[in-house]
């Protein structure tokens, strides 16, 4: 049974491609998730970003109340202009932090979206070099199958015309013997029963045969 080269190959091939395609969504699934923790952890900071300002603001306005310099609540317009000063502070520390928060997530999500590339392209650039292995190792196959069935069919005539070359050569003998063609030999010989010796037809025979002795091994 001939082997069946290009579908060996062609599997091979597949399931390189299998595997890259495998590894591509695998990288894209870590960056969903990345993303997703990155988003939820960003959520959770500001959060506690806002809650911690809250804190803060209330007790700097309990504060200045108690020194006298508010009167009104937390809620309400400040009645100082050092009470408007602290709360815009606040503010502003307030906006820094979120503003922090932000360009951090901003940088992880980036790295995240920059570490799936670089997987991705990887996982593409290791699956191009094991196609073009195979490839060129499907060439090297092919051309040594050819020569090995070049080899085969050669071994084969060499053999099958060897084995005529003997039964000639013995059919020539039996005719030299008896002096005549055997019915057995005739269709070997190519002449027909009978023939004898005599006939120039003994003589291109053995021409012929002298022919094949000389291109035979």
């Amino acid at each position: 049974m001939a082997l069946d080269i290009d579908g060996l190959y062609r599997a091979a091939e597949d399931s390189r491609r299998n595997a890259f395609e495998t590894a591509q969504a695998e990288s894209q699934r870590r960056l969903r998730a990345n993303l997703s923790q990155i988003q939820s952890t960003y959520r959770d900071s500001v959060t506690q970003a806002q809650t911690a300002a809250r804190i803060s603001a209330l007790g700097q306005e309990e504060k200045l109340a108690a020194a006298g310099l508010n009167s009104g609540g937390a809620y309400a317009a400040p009645t100082s202009g050092y009470a408007e000063s602290s709360r815009i502070a606040s503010d502003n520390h307030l906006r820094s932090n979120l503003n922090a928060l932000s360009a951090q997530r901003l940088k992880q999500e980036q790295s995240a979206h920059s570490t799936s590339s670089t997987e991705i392209a990887q996982a593409s650039q290791d699956y191009w070099n094991s196609v073009a292995d195979l490839r060129t190792n499907l060439a090297q196959a092919k051309t040594d199958q050819y020569n090995a069935d070049r080899s085969y069919e050669l071994s084969v005539k060499q053999y099958q015309a060897s084995q005529y070359q003997t039964a000639y050569s013995q059919a020539m003998q039996r005719w030299q013997t008896y002096g005549y063609v055997l019915p057995a030999d005739a269709a070997i010989l190519g002449v027909k029963a009978g023939t004898q010796t005599a006939d120039k037809a003994y003589k291109e025979a053995q021409l012929a045969l002298s022919r094949w002795k000389a291109l035979l091994p």
